[in-house]
């Protein structure tokens, strides 16, 4: 084996991301840091309005629920606002949860508070 074949196993290639793709990937980015907001505020009003003070609600169901349902929401959604999902790994999915999560737990909070 030759050095060139060794550094060639070492080192990852880098992958060239063309103008057209970094643009395209930003706007996706930004479609999913905007769309778990819109989902969230969504959660935030219904829950407001069907629980009131959330005085009996169990928090943890609370967030599972709405864990379970944007999900399924963000799956189906997101191909129609032009992402990809079939390019989602599991850290992106991580990503977009924790973001509605956050979100909702701050809109929620606010809406409370009033």
């Amino acid at each position: 084996m030759t050095e060139t074949e060794k550094k060639a196993k070492i080192e990852p290639a880098a992958r060239i991301i063309t103008p057209g793709e970094g643009k395209r990937l930003l706007i996706e980015g930004i479609k999913k840091t905007i769309a778990p907001a819109f989902i969230s505020v969504i959660f935030a009003v219904i829950f407001l309005y069907q629980f009131g003070n959330a005085s009996g609600v169990s928090w943890f169901s609370v967030f599972l629920l709405v864990l379970l349902i944007s999900y399924y929401i963000q799956r189906l959604g997101y191909p129609l606002i032009g992402v990809r999902v079939k390019e989602f790994e599991t850290k992106d999915w991580l990503y977009v949860e924790f973001l509605t999560i956050i979100y909702f737990w701050v809109f929620w909070t606010l809406l409370l508070n009033n």
